[in-house]
This record gives C-alpha cells, sequence and structure tokens, in this order.
C-alpha cells in the first residue's frame, strides 16, 4: 500500500512536471538533470536521482524536436528509471534500459494524442469571429487538462506493469550473476560522456 501511494504521489508530481514541456513554461524542469534530482528527493533516494538525470541528460543532448520529429521522452525515460531504481529493482543497467524504452512509448502515445488535437483544430477553424477566441481559450485550456491526465494514466499504467518486468529480470540478473551492477562504473559513466562532449567542441574548435 505504502508503495502503491509513493507512485500515485509521484505520478502526479511527474505528470505535472511534464507541461513544462510543450503547454506551460517551457522552464527546462522536465530536463532530466532537473526531474532526475527533483524524483530522487521525492522518492528519498536524492543521489541516486542525481546520477541517472546525469546518464541520460548526456544520452539525450543529441535528441530535438524538429519540425515534425518527435524524439523519445526524456522526461519519462527518468522518472521511470529513478522510481524503478528506488523501489523496485535496485539494480541501475535494467532500469536505465527500461526507461529508455518508456521514453519511446511515451513518444508514441503522444503521436497518437497529437493526431487526435489536429482534429479538433477544424473545430477553430469553423468558428464564427464572435465565438473564435472563446474557442482558441477552450482548445487551450483542453491541452492543459489532456496532457496532464494523459500523462498521469501512463505512469500510474507502465509503474505496475513494466515494473513487474523490471523486478523479475533483476530478481533473475542477481541470481545467475549474469546481469553486471557495479554501482562504482555507473558514477564514472557521467564524467565520460562530459569528456567526449568537450572533445568533440575542441574538435569542432
Amino acid at each position: 500500500m505504502i508503495l502503491s501511494l509513493h507512485f500515485l504521489f509521484i505520478s502526479l508530481i511527474a505528470s505535472l512536471i511534464h507541461l513544462d514541456v510543450l503547454v506551460f513554461g517551457e522552464f527546462m524542469f522536465h530536463r532530466p538533470i532537473v526531474v532526475g534530482p527533483i524524483i530522487g528527493f521525492l522518492s528519498g533516494d536524492p543521489n541516486s536521482g542525481i546520477l541517472i538525470g546525469l546518464i541520460f541528460e548526456l544520452f539525450y543532448l543529441s535528441f530535438s524536436a524538429i519540425g515534425v520529429e518527435i524524439p523519445p521522452d526524456a522526461t519519462s525515460s527518468t522518472v521511470f528509471a529513478v522510481v524503478v531504481y528506488k523501489f523496485i529493482s535496485k539494480c541501475m543497467p535494467i532500469s536505465i534500459v527500461f526507461g529508455l524504452i518508456v521514453g519511446i512509448l511515451y513518444k508514441y502515445m503522444d503521436i497518437y494524442t497529437r493526431s487526435i488535437n489536429s482534429m479538433l483544430l477544424s473545430w477553430v477553424d469553423t468558428a464564427k469571429n464572435e465565438f473564435l477566441i472563446r474557442r482558441i481559450n477552450l482548445l487551450v485550456v483542453y491541452g492543459l487538462f489532456t496532457t496532464y491526465f494523459k500523462t498521469l494514466l501512463f505512469y500510474l499504467l507502465t509503474f505496475p506493469l513494466l515494473g513487474y518486468v523490471v523486478f523479475k529480470l533483476c530478481e533473475f540478473g542477481s541470481n545467475t550473476n549474469l546481469i553486471p551492477n557495479n554501482p562504482e562504473f555507473f558514477h564514472i559513466l557521467p564524467s565520460i560522456g562530459i569528456g567526449i562532449g568537450l572533445s568533440s567542441f575542441i574538435n569542432k574548435k
């Protein structure tokens, strides 16, 4: 029951952070380097949140939404990996891999919901002048609510379903020693990524 309440609470907060991506503000709270420590703090493990946030920030630096291109979602990847690592797996490699899978799943859910939203534009286009502003305002409110609640539903489904898969894989990995889980190795990953980034920058100069 405690775990269920934790998942619900974090899902509510994470869904709110998702509004920062496109709907409201874009203050960069949704970036892994920020959302990782936030979710880590809420989970009671800020150090792991910082580490996982750094790893995903470096991974997603090369992804950007250009035109109609929608990259995998960095926010959901980070949230899922931090929560699953803290409460379910204690296995960093599998948590990160499934975080990436969750980011891809969220991307396709986002594409589907955007296709539905595009159909609503005709409702605005066909409005008479006296109703145009009202319909635009309603559409904005609709966007806020649908973004929040679709993300909330997404987390409430993925945490128990994929969390169970992660738990079983980690249990299998710990019994067979097939999956390495050396914390020291994962602590140096951000340093390696920063070094590669700086090296690329210097070469371009």
